[in-house]
């Protein structure tokens, strides 16, 4: 699925205080896009049990937390002792779109509000994990996401890219695009490997993303080639 850009799910921001956001949530474990506070992201929801978690959210908060799942035999996952096997920082979604189609599918756009830790288990017998959350380390990201965080080194190493690869892709739809937007749309683009994204997503500050991020793409090759896996607006 490419990244969703050029639409707003909802602007959860004007509405809603970290203090008020549930505690303990649905998880869905979703390897890439990386969902950051401020992007909108799809991800399809095939099993029952997933069709289960978005239909629960749904008839509540819409939220859920969305977090990297792990390998199941790495030395993290083991360490778990029986909690699910995902990274224990992910990023707190709101359901914004919905479609059914007609092979039992569901279709999801989900919002990144505010980063959370996981610390522990809530029970569950709908076929899904739920998870309970703190949100104390990255109270901040609201109020970064609110100064606009523009990460200007990173669009003009994008465009210049873009324009490398001869892509026909309109460069004006970076203009209304967030930086964690563009964030999220590099590191589903070049070969990140799943620590790799885990680093930006439990990078301390918002405002540090694009530092970080060149960093990563800055390997002994040089920058990769790349172009961005951006959905038109419609």
């Amino acid at each position: 699925m490419p990244v969703a850009v050029g639409r707003v799910v909802w602007d959860h921001r004007a509405h809603v205080k970290p203090e008020e956001l549930p505690t303990t949530l649905p998880l869905f474990p979703l390897e890439q896009p990386l969902l950051l506070p401020g992007t909108v992201v799809p991800f399809a929801a095939t099993e029952l049990g997933e069709r289960n978690l978005v239909d629960d959210a749904l008839e509540t908060d819409r939220y859920v937390a969305i977090v990297q799942p792990l390998d199941d035999d790495s030395p993290a996952a083991r360490s778990l002792e029986g909690r699910p096997p995902v990274y224990q920082v992910g990023c707190l979604g709101y359901i914004g779109e919905c479609h059914e189609t007609d092979e039992d599918r569901y279709l999801v756009l989900a919002g990144g509000v505010i980063r959370f830790r996981v610390i522990g288990e809530a029970p569950c017998d709908r076929g899904y994990h739920r998870v309970v959350v703190s949100y104390g380390e990255f109270l901040d990201d609201p109020d970064q996401l609110e100064a606009e965080l523009e990460f200007p080194v990173l669009r003009d190493l994008v465009r210049q890219r873009i324009e490398a690869n001869d892509s026909d892709m309109d460069l004006s739809i970076m203009e209304n695009m967030a930086g964690t937007e563009i964030v999220t749309a590099v590191a589903h683009a070049i070969p990140l490997s799943p620590a790799e994204r885990q680093v930006l997503m439990e990078t301390p500050s918002l405002r540090e993303l694009e530092s970080v991020l060149l960093g990563l793409m800055t390997g002994p090759a040089g920058l990769p080639s790349f172009d961005l896996p951006f959905s038109r607006p419609s």
